[in-house]
């Protein structure tokens, strides 16, 4: 322990207010870790919830990836994702259909996000007071918790694990491009983040924002020239994931979900701006979110949406120099978010969906926390109540990142809060209740809502299959051949 000397009388000057205030409340090497601790704590609250009857069995333990090990031959989910079949692997051989296992690795990895998201914004020269506001609402906000409550959505975080780290290793290459092993490991890092989940393709154009908010020190040429193993890469694993898809039958349109052009077109820009307003006021949030017509048309909200788009970019855009953050908020957002917007129909849970914005949020944190200091800055007079504001909005995310945790706490409540919120997915929402229903022996209940799901969509011939099951099991012959007989007209190879 160094010495320091020390006067004759032995007495000691007192610190004045100024030095005293100038001492960090807070050291900067705890900074990182509030909001990984919050973040813990918030999603530790869901340890305890259950495997869903929405794809946890089908991602777990029926999934011969997981029970057997052999995580690089197959394809589940429309997916091809050996590293996250890895992870459920592990937890199978921990606690086999134990739900604690699976929640707890999904909880371990978002918070190491939460690390990254706040080194990344270091990285990114923004200061560590908007690295930990940002890095907190990424660790809270709503909007992750199907990402991170859902045992199905486990490929989200563990792809954006890999992701950070890539762009963190990008990021210190641009910066020292002699350091050419972090240009590797962030190929590397790449490579594992696709293997995890194929949404993280999107990382060149992630590259080229960042490259636009921070110069790099490199030549055009190379710099592109280092775009180019990326590129490659993302279109191997796009065309990967699309023949996935085809071989697991994952490709098929979603019952009685028809757009033209016009509507394809209304339904695109509707969805960002769907997702700004549920990160602003994320109420209401729900497994699934359809896009629905009154009387064949689209309200008025998705006729404005294509104006909201064009007049966030074209202001972010001309005051990019003065309020350089909005350009690079959206950018990001977008880059982000650009694979996962509804071009098309396929799959039940595809057109939009919280999980899509676990990345993609940090675009929209960076410019909400910097667009809230600026307002400061600008007035003064009213600061101390645009602080109050932004503090009472993050204790309110807090609040209802609790209550969503919860909603996910079994099959039942997840579907049931999609009813009552009013998205019945087109009758299939009902179809998975029955189904939840029927497994635990409420045979009534579960042919209410076989009644309610094909009432309202009479092509869910699932419905028909098990609802005949039911009609056997309680000796109501009729009914149950001829629903059987309905679903084998659709489905003759179930024979059996």
């Amino acid at each position: 322990m160094a010495k320091h000397p020390v006067s004759k009388s032995r007495t000691t000057v007192p610190k004045t207010t100024a030095q005293a205030s100038s001492a960090p409340l807070i050291p900067d090497r705890w900074l990182p870790w509030i909001p990984v601790i919050i973040g813990a704590l918030v999603f530790s609250t869901g340890l305890t919830n259950q495997l869903l009857g929405i794809d946890d069995h089908t991602a777990t333990v029926d999934n011969p990836a997981v029970r057997d090990f052999k995580i690089f031959s197959s394809f589940n989910l429309g997916m091809y994702a050996p590293l996250t079949w890895a992870g459920y692997a592990v937890a199978y051989i921990l606690g086999k259909d134990s739900p604690f296992w699976y929640h707890l690795f999904s909880m371990v990895v978002h918070a190491v996000n939460i690390y990254l998201v706040f080194q990344l914004m270091l990285r990114l020269d923004t200061g560590k007071k908007t690295a930990l506001a940002v890095a907190l609402l990424f660790a809270i906000h709503p909007i992750q918790v199907e990402s991170v409550a859902w045992i199905a959505g486990f490929s989200t975080p563990l792809f954006s694990m890999f992701y950070l780290l890539a762009c963190l290793r990008y990021l210190d290459y641009t910066k020292q491009p002699g350091q050419i092993l972090n240009y590797w490991l962030a190929l590397l890092m790449f490579v594992l983040a696709c293997l995890a989940k194929s949404a993280a393709v999107t990382l060149p154009l992630t590259f080229m924002v960042f490259d636009l908010w921070r110069k790099p020190a490199l030549s055009r040429t190379r710099q592109w020239m280092g775009y180019a193993p990326f590129l490659l890469i993302s279109l191997g694993f796009g065309l990967l994931t699309l023949f996935s898809r085809d071989q697991t039958n994952a490709m098929v349109e979603t019952p009685g979900v028809h757009f033209n052009a016009l509507e394809r077109l209304q339904v695109l820009f509707y969805t960002p701006v769907w997702y700004w307003y549920k990160l602003l006021l994320p109420f209401k949030l729900n497994i699934y979110y359809s896009f629905d017509q009154v009387n064949g048309q689209f309200p008025w909200p998705y006729l404005a949406a294509p104006v909201v788009v064009a007049g966030a970019l074209f202001a972010a855009w001309r005051y990019r120099r003065t309020a350089p953050w909005a350009w690079f908020g959206l950018l990001f957002f977008f880059a982000n978010v650009s694979v996962m917007l509804p071009y098309f129909s396929h799959g039940t849970f595809e057109f939009c969906a919280d999980h899509y914005n676990y990345l993609a949020m940090i675009g929209i944190c960076f410019l909400l926390v910097h667009g809230w200091l600026a307002l400061q800055a600008k007035w003064p007079d009213v600061s101390g109540l645009l602080r109050a504001a932004g503090y009472a909005w993050l204790v309110m995310l807090v609040v209802l990142s609790l209550r969503q945790i919860r909603v996910w706490k079994d099959t039942n409540s997840v579907v049931s809060n999609a009813i009552e919120k009013g998205y019945y997915q087109n009758g299939l929402m009902y179809s998975a209740r029955g189904k939840e229903f029927g497994s635990r022996g409420k045979v009534k209940e579960a042919i209410q809502d076989f009644d309610k799901s094909l009432e309202i969509n009479p092509e869910i011939y699932e419905s028909y299959k098990f609802r005949g099951d039911l009609y056997g099991a309680i000796r109501q012959y009729e009914k149950s051949v001829a629903d059987l007989n309905i679903y084998l007209k659709h489905a003759p190879n179930d024979a059996e």
